[in-house]
């Protein structure tokens, strides 16, 4: 019987940061920067196959055995992708080439072969990750099915596989530490990368605007964007960097995402300058000033709301209120909460 495993994995949302492609490997090339990891993300369910044809055959004595079929079992693995919406997504060479990745590792044996599907709980291009979170859920089952390598392994390899199709820069390395994050270095997990995170227990809501999806690559491919991204992320990074990492530290990390938004040019873009103008208007009219923060994903059309302290959270009945005016004005909105960080063994 073929085993068959499911896995999972948070998005990921980008507060601020300062790009760093300078690297010619993949590997070494990322952002420093911070942000936290959410508990709704990709869904994998994976089944995998044998095919005894190409399987390595036992040497009897005296007799060699038969050479195997000249066929790839990387063209018999199948991707099947569902967007939060519920359709089928034709997109699927991201996950194709990470499991070629994962077959020249060796993680994945020539006569192994897989069929995947991937569910998104998050719309793409938004800001929240799913590109990250889909490759780091998709290692996560390929490991449970196999029991080979390591978890750094499939990270590093999701790391390369997104820089190769121009995706996130520190969305995989946020995913390994979990939480919310401080990216010290940029790079794949466990070298060059470097990152620290500390837990929060709270509720948060994303808002988007579906018409205006945005690739990370329409800003890091950019150097105009690139320059302004980075020299205000290096600023806000000068502040951020210097004390111990902890939950004292959220007040900073709000005020300095706020200062980034501005100094990047990022609430100056008129799309998602509304989106967040309809929030702010909706947490003013409904009073949750006191209680909430609304503050741009990067780098998406969208927004997140994020409790302004540690030790006075807005409820979710609050947040399920602010969710329906919004829904109202016609945004994408989904509850959520920020996910534990990750304790490696």
């Amino acid at each position: 019987m073929s085993p068959s495993v499911e896995a999972s994995c948070g998005g990921h949302i980008t507060l601020l940061f300062a790009i760093d492609k300078s690297a010619r490997l993949k590997r070494s090339q990322g952002s420093r920067g911070t942000g936290f990891t959410i508990n709704h993300g990709v869904l994998v369910s994976l089944t995998l196959h044998t095919d005894e044809v190409l399987a390595p055959k036992r040497t009897m004595v005296g007799m060699e055995p038969d050479a195997s079929s000249p066929r790839r079992s990387n063209e018999r693995s199948t991707v099947t992708v569902v967007d939060a919406d519920g359709g089928n997504r034709s997109e699927t060479a991201l996950y194709m080439d990470y499991i070629q990745a994962c077959r020249n590792a060796t993680l994945l044996r020539e006569h192994e072969y897989i069929d995947v599907q991937v569910t998104l709980q998050c719309p793409t291009s938004q800001g929240f990750g799913m590109s990250a979170a889909g490759l780091v859920a998709l290692g996560r089952a390929i490991h449970a099915a196999t029991r080979r390598g390591t978890t750094v392994q499939y990270e590093k390899l999701a790391h390369r596989i997104e820089r190769e199709h121009g995706a996130g820069l520190g969305d995989v390395l946020g995913l390994s530490v979990g939480g919310v994050e401080l990216r010290i270095q940029p790079g794949a997990p466990g070298w060059p990368g470097q990152a620290v995170s500390f837990g929060l227990e709270a509720p948060l809501l994303l808002v988007w605007d579906a018409a205006e999806a945005r690739h990370t690559s329409l800003y890091i491919d950019d150097p105009d964007w690139q320059n302004l991204i980075t020299k205000a992320g290096e600023a806000s990074l000068a502040t951020l960097r210097t004390g111990a990492w902890n939950a004292g530290r959220w007040s900073e990390v709000l005020n300095e995402s706020r200062n980034f938004a501005d100094a990047s040019g990022m609430l100056a873009e008129a799309e998602r300058a509304a989106v967040y103008d309809a929030v702010m208007e909706e947490v003013g009219q409904i009073g949750l000033q006191a209680t909430c923060a609304v503050r741009l994903c990067m780098l998406g059309s969208s927004v997140v709301v994020l409790p302004r302290r540690v030790d006075d959270l807005p409820t979710e009945e609050e947040l399920i209120r602010l969710e329906n005016e919004l829904n109202r004005r016609g945004l994408g909105t989904l509850l959520s909460g920020f996910a534990p960080t990750t304790r490696r063994h």
